[in-house]
């Protein structure tokens, strides 16, 4: 009984680290989906059991049988993030120089649109004062470009972006942040680009530019951590340990005698 509820933990965390990856970091749909095929699991495994036990082999054995097919179908179910947490942790180097990576690239966005934003602004008093545009006129048109394209939470906003990638120094592929983390930092790229795309989208009269473009410079780093976060086919060593993993958990099971007459006990 020890060695069936020590493997069926082993493989409940196996495979709940793994949802982890495939749900993105989504604590609310990997922990309950798992804690649900546990919970089914072990009453298959004590159905099974008490069906092989039973002396009355005409009704034990319709239960055990279908209590089996249940637990085979849910074991099932668990190699595929099973394998994915295998698969991580197996290139857990290359995860942590992606999100390295990827954390260098995104953090550049921030510096990228500055640059943007300053020099549309001095381009816009250049044209102002080709135009001849009166002083007075020209500086308030400037101002209200500048409070567009610079307003007053942007300085905040980045200087937290800033610190949230620092954070991502030294990640573990066991930690429960990881998966979460690399799914935010793929999202970060097309999500501060359009946010900074929308600041940027109004045009003022004479005017010759454009809304901001990152130029989809982040997509090369991060096209590294996308496996990681996508279903992985399980290699021969995911197999075994899968393999050895459900036997064992089916050990209380393969352990009882089943009965040979209606008067011999299971429990021998």
């Amino acid at each position: 009984m020890l060695i069936t509820v020590v493997a069926l933990l082993a493989y409940a965390l196996i495979v709940f680290l793994g949802m982890e990856y495939l749900w993105e970091g989504i604590h609310e749909i990997a922990l309950p989906l798992t804690l649900a095929g546990v919970a089914v699991l072990a009453c298959c495994v004590y159905v099974m059991c008490k069906s092989k036990a039973s002396r009355n082999k005409r009704q034990g054995l319709p239960r055990e049988i279908i209590a089996i097919v249940i637990a085979v179908v849910i074991l099932y179910m668990g190699r595929t993030p099973f394998s994915q947490f295998f698969y991580v942790y197996d290139h857990q180097e290359e995860v942590q120089q992606g999100i390295l990576e990827t954390a260098e690239s995104v953090a550049q966005i921030d510096s990228l649109y500055q640059n943007y934003a300053h020099q549309r602004l001095r381009n816009y008093r250049k044209e102002l004062k080709r135009q001849r545009v009166a002083r007075t006129k020209a500086k308030a048109l400037e101002k209200s470009l500048r409070r567009r394209l610079l307003p007053t939470m942007l300085d905040t906003i980045q200087v937290q972006r800033q610190q949230w990638l620092s954070s991502l120094g030294k990640t573990q592929v066991w930690s429960l942040s990881t998966p979460r983390s690399i799914h935010y930092l793929l999202r970060a790229s097309e999500e501060w680009t359009a946010q900074y795309q929308q600041v940027s989208s109004v045009i003022y009269r004479g005017e010759k530019a454009e809304a901001f473009n990152s130029d989809g410079m982040i997509g090369v780093t991060a096209d590294k951590l996308v496996p990681f976060l996508t279903p992985q086919r399980a290699d021969s060593r995911s197999v075994v340990v899968m393999v050895l993993c459900c036997a064992l958990i089916l050990t209380t099971y393969f352990h009882i005698r089943r009965p040979k007459s209606r008067y011999e006990s299971g429990h021998r």
